[in-house]
């Protein structure tokens, strides 16, 4: 079975060619590829809830550690990010979220996806604002070590690192749960009390 990756972008001044790149990456890892321009909440409502399940979710917007989107169209939060995809059950296992905005590697934006959607493995983002052709050699470089050369997504990460000199982070939900920052600060159900 193929997998599949849902490409979203949520700005006009993301790089079409970009989207059209890593589209055309995907056919050579045998994965489909879903393209969506989204401006509305209730776009990206239907989009996740199309019935399809995706091992790769792409999101082209512009990001900072509370939302991503665009001024001119849709704006959502993190948190909120997080609980559309979860209650759209859109993800298969092992998940993998590829953040193409700036600072999308920062760890509160991982720990806030993570803190709202369980179905998500890892999440792997920019830590530095970049030019469009490195996020897109970056996030071409991330998906071919994993799928091709079958590298963990943690070291596709450095390796996208090394690629374009630019700083490239995946993050592991396992690895994330074990830090106290995300315990004491984020995880939903790690300071209920228990009886």
């Amino acid at each position: 079975m193929s997998k599949k990756i849902l490409i979203l972008k949520f700005s006009d001044d993301i790089s079409t060619a970009g989207i059209v790149d890593i589209k055309c990456h995907a056919v050579h890892y045998n994965m489909t590829a879903d393209v969506h321009e989204v401006r509305k909440t209730d776009a990206l409502q239907e989009v996740l809830n199309n019935g399809n399940k995706y091992d790769y979710l792409y999101i082209a917007g512009h990001g900072n550690d509370t939302c991503v989107g665009d001024l001119n169209g849709i704006i959502v939060s993190w948190e909120q990010f997080g609980q559309m995809l979860c209650e759209a059950d859109c993800l298969n296992e092992d998940a993998i979220l590829m953040l193409y905005c700036c600072r999308g590697g920062l760890n509160q934006v991982s720990y806030k996806l993570f803190a709202s959607c369980p179905n998500i493995q890892y999440i792997c983002g920019a830590r530095q604002n970049m030019k469009n052709i490195d996020l897109i050699i970056g996030f071409n470089v991330f998906v071919y070590n994993i799928e091709c050369r079958n590298i963990d997504p943690i070291l596709s990460a450095k390796k996208a690192t090394l690629a374009t000199e630019n700083r490239f982070i995946c993050f592991d939900r396992l690895e994330v749960e074990a830090e106290p920052m995300y315990f004491y600060n984020y995880c939903p159900d790690c300071n209920t009390p228990t009886e």
